[in-house]
């Protein structure tokens, strides 16, 4: 027997109606006021939205609206929109810009241009709304420069790229994630998850402050520079740092800080950070087992280190050290008792 259908974020559904005017209102409560039209003569929808918040400046929706529609917000004034169809197609205009949004290829409109739409038949998407002052205040933040002009993002988003398929992959993953709750929304790791979110998108999606985010390539950073970052890493070791809080302490902008720690270290910024907490996780760990009994949980310590995912915690763990980290937990004390058996 087949199971039923579960649709994304279920648990945060906000309604599901077949009336055109109930659909347009319940929506515009979330997003903006905005005109919907059923395309054809059928008037009935099977609409639905479901609106999950990640963290303070961006929430995840799963909205579907059953027979094709037009869709014309204008604009959107204060927020951004990541849509992702999950199956069919729309067309997308935003200003002077147009796509055909589907399987791969991703829309990203910007607040400041003016939005219109067309929604296939059986054309359900995913939706993150990020407020633009966020936007605004990451790019400033990677940048080190003022934004004195809106920023605009390209429109298309080929999400089926090596730059952005982590990104969609992590779209599936926070409708994961939220659906089954447990406290993710509002938690640390969803502030991870935002910062996370905007930076890919600052970073590897188009727009009309990329060049000021690229920096000076004929000026690298010095091995200092490199060094003074460290140092702050290990200063704040169990802070929940980003990219842009980097960028911010250095006074300078990410693209000629990642390109100076891959030249003096091999690894990004990001993964120098999560390795060196790591390092910090195992030094705990092993100290703590050299105790008996051991007065540590792994949980704990991963958390005190900003892992607050056990699984992929412990996944990036063992890839690093070879072992799960409730083996370095117990193989020093099976050693220590071993010997002293021995003797």
């Amino acid at each position: 027997m087949l199971s039923p259908y579960r649709y994304p974020l279920a648990s945060h559904a906000l309604f599901h109606t077949r009336d055109v005017d109930e659909a347009r209102e319940s929506v515009a409560r979330v997003f903006c006021p905005h005109v919907l039209q059923p395309c054809g003569p059928i008037v009935v929808l099977d609409a639905r939205h479901h609106s999950a918040p990640v963290f303070h400046d961006v929430s995840l929706n799963y909205v579907q609206y059953g027979p094709a529609v037009d869709i014309e917000p204008g604009q959107l004034g204060s927020f951004y929109l990541l849509q992702l169809p999950l199956r069919g197609s729309a067309e997308v205009s935003c200003g002077g810009q147009h796509v055909t949004a589907g399987q791969g290829m991703a829309s990203l409109p910007s607040p400041s241009e003016y939005l219109k739409m067309r929604w296939a038949d059986d054309s359900p998407h995913l939706i993150l709304r990020i407020s633009q002052g966020a936007v605004v205040r990451q790019v400033e933040q990677l940048a080190q420069t003022a934004v004195h002009r809106p920023l605009v993002f390209g429109l298309g988003l080929a999400m089926d790229t090596p730059a952005l398929a982590p990104l969609a992959g992590f779209v599936r993953y926070l409708a994961d994630t939220l659906e089954g709750d447990g406290g993710f929304a509002g938690s640390a790791l969803a502030q991870q998850a935002e910062a996370y979110l905007l930076n890919v998108l600052l970073l590897q999606a188009p727009h009309n402050y990329s060049e000021a985010l690229s920096g000076d390539a004929r000026r690298p950073l010095l091995p200092r520079a490199v060094r003074r970052a460290q140092d702050f890493m290990q200063a704040n070791v169990k802070r929940p740092l980003t990219l842009a809080d980097l960028c911010g302490h250095l006074h300078v902008n990410a693209r000629s800080l990642q390109q100076a720690f891959v030249a003096h270290t091999g690894e990004s910024p990001m993964v120098y950070w999560r390795n060196l907490r790591l390092d910090k996780v195992r030094e705990v760990l092993r100290r703590a087992a050299s105790q008996a009994p051991a007065g540590v949980a792994v949980t704990q310590v991963a958390a005190e280190h900003g892992f607050l995912h056990m699984g992929h915690f412990a996944a990036q763990y063992q890839r690093r050290f070879g072992e799960l980290p409730v083996e370095t937990l117990k193989t020093p004390r099976a050693v220590m008792q071993g010997s002293s058996l021995r003797a």
